[in-house]
């Protein structure tokens, strides 16, 4: 018959042993950082507050960009904005039936973009099939991107914070027929949820590498 002590200690170990799985759950767990779109061109400001949106999830060696249309009214999201770097490499659009869009590598530019850093020459774009104004994502739809990683996942979302990897979108179909281009902003209302965690997971994965 088992003591007490030897109770206590089956308990103990049971305990340390839940938590060691927890912890390599934890390790394991993919990284994702959600953006939305600020509006900085077109001639009617505040057509879709905070409508437009970027998931940016880790995938192992990969990155999953979803860009998502949560606009209440007409607007179309019609094109998809990225400079070139040396960070990440193009793979796919998700998911693959979907034909109605392609990728556009040369001659690419945002409209207005060129305060933000692109030009035609160093950035690519992912394009509605047919042409706009009524093509894309309408409201409520999403779209994702697949891209093979060259850096750690915490350096691609250190670039895209700091300006360094630029993301834009441009939009038509707006009210009163407008049109307008938004960049990436990291998003507020999750900033103060996510960021001692995301800190807590940097510093991790950075021991983890060492």
């Amino acid at each position: 018959m088992e003591t007490r002590s030897e109770m206590k200690r089956f308990r103990i170990l049971g305990v340390w042993l839940l938590f060691l799985c927890l912890m390599d759950v934890s390790a394991l767990a993919n990284l994702s950082e959600l953006y939305i779109f600020g509006q900085v061109t077109g001639s009617s400001t505040g057509t879709c507050p905070d409508a437009f949106t970027m998931e940016v999830q880790e995938m192992g060696t990969q990155a999953l960009f979803t860009f998502t249309n949560n606009c209440d009214n007409d607007g179309v999201l019609g094109r998809i904005f990225i400079m070139e770097n040396t960070l990440m490499d193009f793979v796919e659009i998700l998911p693959p039936e979907d034909d109605l869009w392609s990728l556009k590598e040369e001659n690419a530019m945002l409209p207005g973009g060129h305060p933000l850093g692109f030009t035609p020459q160093n950035s690519y774009g992912i394009y509605a099939n047919p042409a706009r104004p009524k093509n894309g994502l309408g409201s409520g739809e999403s779209l994702s991107v697949l891209f093979n990683l060259n850096v750690d996942f915490v350096d691609l979302i250190g670039a895209i914070d700091g300006g360094d990897l630029g993301l834009g979108i441009h939009a038509q179909s707006l009210p009163g027929g407008t049109s307008a281009s938004f960049s990436t902003i990291p998003e507020p209302a999750t900033l103060a949820l996510i960021g001692i965690g995301t800190l807590l997971l940097r510093r991790k994965k950075r021991d983890t590498a060492q």
